[in-house]
């Protein structure tokens, strides 16, 4: 019988455990010179740096860093 609440040891439950940092081999294209290392970001700002390092295509990807700065208020 499965344990009170549903929540079993070898659940799919907690879908975070990195500690909120990103895993090492889902970056493919390292960040520019003049991105912060990103350790205090939130959600957003990490979804796109994630989405940034992920993305093949340099113009997009470039893109995608303009919007990470914009967001954390970085001047390019």
């Amino acid at each position: 019988m499965a344990e009170a609440g549903g929540y079993g040891g070898s659940g799919m439950g907690g879908a975070s455990s990195g500690g909120g940092q990103m895993p090492q081999d889902t970056a493919k294209y390292p960040p520019p010179a003049d991105i912060p290392t990103g350790n205090d970001d939130d959600v957003v700002a990490r979804q796109l740096r994630e989405a940034a390092m992920r993305e093949p295509d340099p113009a997009v990807r470039e893109k995608l860093w303009d919007e990470y700065r914009k967001y954390k208020g970085i001047d390019p």
